[in-house]
């Protein structure tokens, strides 16, 4: 009996001191590269042209795409037209072209060769709703070009009223 007594005491002892020493793992931390995971909720949109401008030839104002940011998208309108007096006039013969093109591209441009590539055209229009989705960018800011062409180059200048924005998301 002594015997038996004494094997359910170390038995005991043992269950006892397995359970209290049981300690549970720390949990794991987690590391996430920044650049992994890009907050686009600190990108507030920018209006970067709102404004009424001439076009003899053509005319171009850039935007820059900030880092790091995912669906930068550029929209926005313009319409076309020429002042006769105090009435403006759109039809077909107030037409211009519109270019979305990347520095290079509008390098090329500006440079003389009327042929380059862009990224995005509209041919002969006087009044047209514009919508392009760009590539992410990485570490560095991109800039791009929007560009406005009078076709039919004559005296007079044509006008264009324009509103594009640069924001991110869809």
């Amino acid at each position: 009996m002594r015997r038996i007594a004494m094997s359910l005491f170390v038995v005991g002892v043992a269950f006892v001191s397995l359970t209290s020493c049981s300690k549970k793992p720390a949990p794991q931390k987690t590391t996430v590269n920044p650049l992994d995971r890009v907050d686009n909720s600190k990108f507030q949109p920018k209006n970067f042209l709102h404004k009424t401008f001439a076009v003899k030839t053509f005319s171009s104002f850039p935007v820059e795409v900030p880092p790091h940011l995912v669906i930068p998208r550029i929209h926005g309108a313009f319409t076309s037209f020429v002042k006769e007096g105090e009435d403006r006039q759109s039809d077909d013969s107030t037409d211009i072209s519109f270019l979305l093109m990347s520095a290079d591209q509008y390098a090329e441009y500006a440079h003389g060769n009327r042929q380059a590539t862009a990224l995005y055209t509209v041919d002969s229009s006087h009044d047209h709703e514009v919508e392009f989705l760009l590539p992410p960018t990485k570490e560095d800011a991109v800039k791009y070009y929007v560009v406005f062409v009078n076709l039919k180059t004559g005296k007079a200048a044509k006008m264009v009223e324009a509103d594009f924005t640069l924001t991110s998301g869809y």
